[in-house]
């Protein structure tokens, strides 16, 4: 909503918010300087997401050299993904009092400096103190719930489009970042590697939080500050818009919370164990593999498809479908187990697997406001964790007592169904209502 008269335009034309300019704005003020916060947090997502996942690539090279198990080096893995969903209401917290670019820019030093002290580690315990600890501590600052706040402050009009193009960044960074550790590991040590990758990261991420990224258009200098002044002040209207305390109890809350843990539950699923499932039906490692990654390169389009229509339709409506498209996915492969569906099922719920990210989190601004949506968004996202801890766990478990995916399958086939029922509950028409009463209202 935009209250008060509007001012008149500055002299030579000012540019709409979000970068709709007048035909006299000039050159320099043409573009809305919310796109370079959204590039930093597209940059920031991209980095950050594929070295937190890469360290699959360097497991055999840290074994053979401090002579693990494999059970003792895995122990550090689990401690920085538990630690990092423990971070998100944190960072939701410091945000709220801090600032976005604070909290995202101890987060990059916390991942950059884990990851040089990974490189230097002489022993298992330092690999937990650097890599299990640190690491999963910097998740804080470069995790969904940093971004959710930038973005909705940054993006009111096409705040779907928005994450949908920060979620991207994640799966862009692990296709393009995965196989550059891979082919530097074949030249130099797995030490050289990470702290390259440490320097790198330490330079590139803290540099964007230091001289990039703002919390408030006014922050941006004249140009951000005159884009919000030329159509008065722009006020978000939030349903919710209480101390977060308070909105825990809020039916919307509770809806994207039980939803968001069918995601990590559905997801890890796949991510841990469709290669086993697949080659115990008969398929080869080769194909199980291939299909898993050619599914996994599907996230950016399905993403990219389902913000933009979130802006235009509503966002639950796109949420509920995502579920159900996955849950379809699961079915499928329970009944038909041939050379089409090795490859259908995981492209399908390749194609839905971080399109429910974007969606969830606009949600969450969308019902509770910009103030609340950083730590309530976080614990959402501790729900997602638990969701995948108790998958990766539980579907071995099922395997171990019958011999068979199946039902683990086809748990997550109805947690899919249910998590798409769930969210139909949503009523976003109370977000229309209270802007248009917003709206209503004489300024």
């Amino acid at each position: 909503m935009y209250k008060g008269a509007t001012p008149p335009p500055p002299q030579g034309g000012s540019p709409h918010p979000e970068g709709r300019v007048t035909r006299t704005a000039s050159p320099l003020r043409r573009i809305y300087y919310g796109w370079f916060i959204l590039a930093a947090c597209f940059a920031i997502m991209f980095l950050a997401v594929a070295t937190r996942n890469s360290f699959g690539i360097f497991f055999k090279p840290i074994l053979e050299d401090f002579k693990l198990s494999r059970a003792a080096l895995s122990l550090p893995v689990a401690l920085t993904l538990i630690l990092f969903g423990v971070s998100q209401p944190i960072g939701g917290l410091l945000i709220r009092r801090f600032g976005a670019r604070t909290v995202i820019l101890w987060g990059s030093v916390l991942t950059s400096v884990g990851f040089l002290g990974t490189s230097w580690a002489s022993s298992l315990w330092g690999i937990y103190l650097y890599y299990g600890i640190l690491l999963g501590l910097g998740g804080i600052g470069n995790g969904f719930t940093a971004m959710t706040p930038l973005i909705s402050s940054w993006f009111h009009e096409r705040r779907g489009l928005a994450m949908s193009i920060v979620s991207t960044g994640s799966s862009l960074g692990q296709l393009a970042l995965l196989p550059t550790f891979a082919i530097m590991l074949s030249y130099v040590s797995w030490r050289a590697t990470l702290f390259s990758l440490g320097v790198f990261l330490l330079l590139v991420m803290v540099s964007l939080a230091l001289f990039v990224i703002r919390d408030e258009p006014g922050e941006a200098g004249p140009a951000a500050a005159s884009a919000r002044a030329s159509a008065g002040q722009f006020k978000i209207v939030a349903p919710y818009d209480l101390p977060w305390v308070e909105c825990l109890h809020k039916a919307p809350f509770l809806l994207l919370l039980t939803s968001f843990f069918t995601c990590g539950f559905t997801v890890t699923v796949i991510a841990v164990h469709w290669i086993p499932f697949a080659t115990d039906v008969g398929f080869s490692p080769a194909v199980a593999a291939t299909a898993f990654a050619v599914g996994g390169g599907l996230n950016t389009v399905g993403t990219l498809i389902v913000g933009p229509l979130s802006d235009k339709w509503g966002r639950k409506v796109p949420l509920s479908l995502v579920y159900a498209f996955r849950g379809l996915g699961f079915v499928l492969f329970i009944f038909f187990k041939n050379e089409y569906t090795v490859w259908a099922v995981p492209m399908m719920i390749g194609f839905s697997w971080i399109a429910t990210v974007p969606l969830t989190s606009a949600l969450t601004g969308d019902f509770f406001g910009p103030r609340n949506v950083a730590v309530l968004f976080g614990l959402i996202t501790v729900s997602h964790q638990l969701g995948s801890g108790l998958s990766a766990w539980l579907s071995g478990y099922i395997y171990d007592l019958t011999g068979s995916y199946d039902i683990a399958f086809a748990l997550a086939a109805y947690l899919c169904l249910q998590a798409a029922l769930i969210v139909a509950f949503i009523k976003e028409s109370e977000v229309r209502s209270a802007r248009a009463l917003a709206q209503a209202q004489p300024a």
